[in-house]
């Protein structure tokens, strides 16, 4: 039977037999690229991320990170200044657990809700099975959402009453996508803390990716944020085309930001705009 976009979904109990729950899943796994094998730098400066370090490299099934070390070190960080303002966390795009799996790992510590939002299945239940797998006290508090997140904005965070949330959005990258979910959690303001978006610096040929575009356009160009994550200068190969989908990073821009909501308002959409034309 179809699952029906918009709603929570239940863990897949199948995969806890596995010993790698992929062997059902059949996530493409490009790179196989782990923040983790090169995060060693980053030891010693933060006792809570030591501690989520040692526990995350002991996980040995397979799976692919889009995220620099860096990245996952600040969203520690970040967590850690907000610190009692928020009792909800909302992971907008979770692909194979990176960023789920440092929440998880945060939830004892900082005493939060963990809602994983995605338009991808399998995402969704691989995501959840690695944090089952690491953090299993804390797998009680997360919850899966199979949708979009003008989806989750209307069916959840409209009719619940969470105390404060943070938003890590790190869906999709296009332009007009990331306006429209950035713009529909206008209707929701009052509950918001801050939003998180990731890959600020990505750019291509395939698809519009203007994340950071994106956000000036919904919170206007006087935008406050602090930068979080990894930056590459000009000689960098990454700051180059890529020779599959054209891929590069802008020389200089920050892999992330911040954007707290004390310190910015909704520019779009409109007042007399709803929360359907989003949907």
């Amino acid at each position: 039977m179809a699952i029906t976009k918009g709603c929570f979904i239940e863990p897949d109990a199948e995969l806890a037999e596995l010993e790698d729950p992929n062997e059902k899943l059949q996530i493409p796994i490009s790179s196989g690229y782990k923040a983790i094998d090169h995060s060693g730098f980053l030891k010693g400066r933060n006792l809570i991320y030591d501690r989520l370090h040692d526990e995350l490299s002991k996980q040995n099934i397979p799976y692919e990170d889009q995220c620099s070390a860096q990245y996952y070190f600040d969203l520690v960080t970040t967590l850690r200044d907000l610190n009692g303002e928020y009792d909800r966390v909302v992971e907008v795009g979770v692909f194979m657990g990176g960023a789920s799996s440092v929440f998880s790992g945060l939830i004892s510590s900082f005493d939060f809700d963990l809602d994983l939002v995605d338009i991808n299945l399998h995402y969704l239940q691989f995501s959840y099975e690695r944090i089952r797998r690491i953090y299993p006290e804390a797998a009680s508090r997360v919850r899966l959402f199979y949708g979009d997140l003008p989806s989750y904005v209307k069916h959840v965070l409209m009719q619940e009453d969470p105390k404060s949330c943070i938003v890590h959005h790190d869906g999709a990258h296009d332009f007009t996508q990331v306006t429209k979910d950035l713009g529909s959690l206008s209707f929701v303001q009052e509950k918001l803390l801050a939003v998180i978006s990731q890959d600020t610096h990505l750019r291509g040929t395939q698809h519009m990716n203007f994340v950071d575009m994106a956000l000036y356009a919904v919170f206007g160009v006087d935008l406050s944020y602090a930068p979080i994550g990894a930056s590459y200068d000009e000689w960098d190969g990454r700051t180059h085309p890529n020779e599959f989908q054209g891929n590069y990073f802008v020389a200089g821009a920050p892999e992330g930001m911040v954007v707290p909501m004390s310190a910015n308002s909704f520019h779009y959409p409109h007042l007399e705009m709803e929360l359907d034309n989003f949907l």
